[in-house]
């Protein structure tokens, strides 16, 4: 088997521990969209599971996807210790995946900014498509007030080649406000916030400020 970037990472991730905890923010759609109502959701781009687990657990249908191989087995282990059923699938979140309307919410978390600007609308098209219609979709991104705008080679407006990155694929692309609303075509936005904080690596302290949307497809 090939190794990707992301297997070595992921293989070798020394944060394992924070890789394993979900956000916050994605347990508050437990809550606002329960199992009964919601009941297929698919985490693009998964990584160790942290959400796709939590939402087993809750007793949704969870779909996982992401690219790393080696992730997913992760992911496979944990759900069979926890005794939760997980269909875990090895794809790229920039390719079409799955039949119109297979679920009831899309999780993207840190994950489609990876690439370039068309790269992002891609994937969130393919989003609109996989959800039905009053479909959820919530995602992450970073603004382009983050800390690490402008770190690196700059490939394309607002997209930067990072050598500082803490990711193996260092191309992000830099979303502004105007830019997610842009990318909602066919959604209506429910929420979109700005989360805003300082974290620490190797002694240095980096600003991060991200966007955190959530919306709904629009039912025709």
């Amino acid at each position: 088997m090939e190794f990707s970037n992301w297997d070595i990472f992921w293989a070798g991730s020394e944060e394992k521990d924070y890789w394993k905890e979900p956000d916050p923010f994605v347990l508050e759609l437990i809550a606002s969209y329960p199992p009964e109502k919601f009941p297929r959701v698919l985490d693009l781009g998964c990584g160790m599971g942290r959400h796709a687990l939590v939402f087993a657990r809750h007793e949704y249908q969870v779909t996982a996807v992401d690219s790393s191989q080696i992730a997913l087995a992760q992911v496979e282990e944990r759900a069979k210790k926890m005794g939760v059923p997980v269909k875990n699938i090895p794809g790229d979140y920039r390719a079409p995946l799955f039949a119109d309307e297979s679920f009831d919410m899309v999780i993207c978390y840190n994950v489609i900014y990876h690439g370039l600007r068309e790269e992002m609308v891609r994937a969130i098209n393919l989003c609109q498509k996989y959800l039905k219609p009053g479909g959820v979709l919530f995602l992450t991104c970073p603004t382009r007030d983050d800390g690490k705008y402008g770190d690196g080679e700059q490939i394309a407006p607002h997209t930067f080649l990072s050598e500082n990155s803490t990711h193996p694929d260092a191309v992000h692309y830099f979303s502004d406000s105007n830019d997610i609303d842009c990318f909602c075509t066919g959604f209506e936005v429910l929420s979109k916030k700005k989360r805003e904080y300082y974290w620490k690596q190797d002694d240095i302290v980096n600003f991060s400020s991200y966007w955190q949307l959530t919306a709904q497809k629009i039912e025709t």
